[in-house]
């Protein structure tokens, strides 16, 4: 018979126990975003200054190759630009097309480049640093063409159209809340190259960047 209290007890102290008291809130597991910081359509565009070079033959197979047409710029100071369609993955990763100008000269030489494909940005730090989250390394991929002439008209001028690569860095900070989304912008460092067979142009740029996120 002593039994019955006992047990009666133990249940008693079980049903207390399982019972919340005082202002205690159980804990709630919070999953991370895969957009807080980034989402939706990204619409951006950079405008900057940098040093760069030119070099190559005129485009005709009978005169790539042979040094009495071959031109080279020595350094040369320019303005880019980029525009670009991406879309907000994740915090981590945007995708999209991209395209560019630029434009180079120095006393004696003058050159273009064009280029278009996809660009890749990629935010490594979002977890890793969080006071980081908007720092970037990017690429751009796809088709350029360029071309160099002279001030001379006498001297050959070189041109090419086959590839273009780049690559950079940018920091970013997010203002105007606006249309369910927001703008950020930020300066960037980038190497760019165009080249072919007969033609190649690279330059170091940095620009200033804006760019609008259709989502917060």
């Amino acid at each position: 018979m002593l039994l019955v209290p006992l047990i009666l007890a133990a249940q008693t102290q079980g049903a207390a126990a399982a019972v919340a008291t005082g202002n205690e809130t159980p804990a709630v597991t919070k999953l991370p975003s895969a957009h807080e910081y980034r989402s939706g359509l990204v619409l951006g565009m950079s405008f900057g200054g940098g040093i760069g070079g030119a070099s190559g033959y005129p485009n005709n197979s009978q005169q790539i190759g042979d040094s009495a047409y071959y031109s080279a710029s020595g350094l040369m100071g320019g303005t880019y630009q980029q525009l670009w369609v991406l879309g907000a993955f994740s915090d981590y990763v945007s995708f999209g097309f991209w395209l560019g100008t630029a434009s180079l000269r120095n006393a004696d030489w003058r050159s273009t480049g064009n280029g278009i494909g996809f660009r890749l940005e990629a935010f490594p730090l979002v977890s890793l640093v969080p006071s980081l989250h908007n720092l970037a390394i990017f690429a751009n991929l796809g088709v350029g063409t360029g071309k160099l002439t002279s001030v001379d008209p006498n001297l050959p001028e070189a041109n090419g159209t086959q590839s273009f690569g780049g690559i950079g860095l940018f920091h970013e900070w997010a203002f105007g809340h606006v249309l369910g989304g927001h703008f950020a912008a930020g300066p960037a460092l980038e190497f760019d190259a165009i080249w072919s067979q007969p033609f190649e142009q690279h330059g170091l740029v940095a620009s200033g960047r804006i760019a609008f996120y259709g989502g917060p």
